[in-house]
């Protein structure tokens, strides 16, 4: 589910005028979801995933994941993390774009 909803990710953030450089980028201490270029900046994106009608899955990202996140962009020099949360539903996909 979780690749998935990347894939999903990486195609909601093309739409909405973003590149992307590379997915599960794997650094030193784990992994970058997306790593995505917005006008210049380069941008690390955490995806969170899950189904049905529960809470956002942005809320899902504890405060020392968001650490964690922060730390391995820096590593690859983002300037700036977004979070994205994908709600998988029946019928249809919601996206939660956070910028940071």
């Amino acid at each position: 589910m979780g690749r998935f909803g990347e894939k999903l990710s990486a195609r909601f953030l093309q739409d909405h005028g973003l590149r992307i450089l590379a997915s599960n980028v794997a650094v030193d201490g784990g992994e970058i979801d997306l790593l995505a270029d917005d006008s210049g900046t380069r941008v690390a994106v955490e995806v969170r995933t899950t189904t049905g009608h529960h809470d956002d899955p942005i809320d899902a990202v504890s405060v020392s994941k968001r650490m964690q996140v922060q730390k391995l962009a820096r590593s690859v020099r983002a300037e700036r993390v977004d979070y994205v949360g994908v709600r998988l539903g029946t019928t249809h996909v919601d996206f939660h774009w956070v910028q940071v």
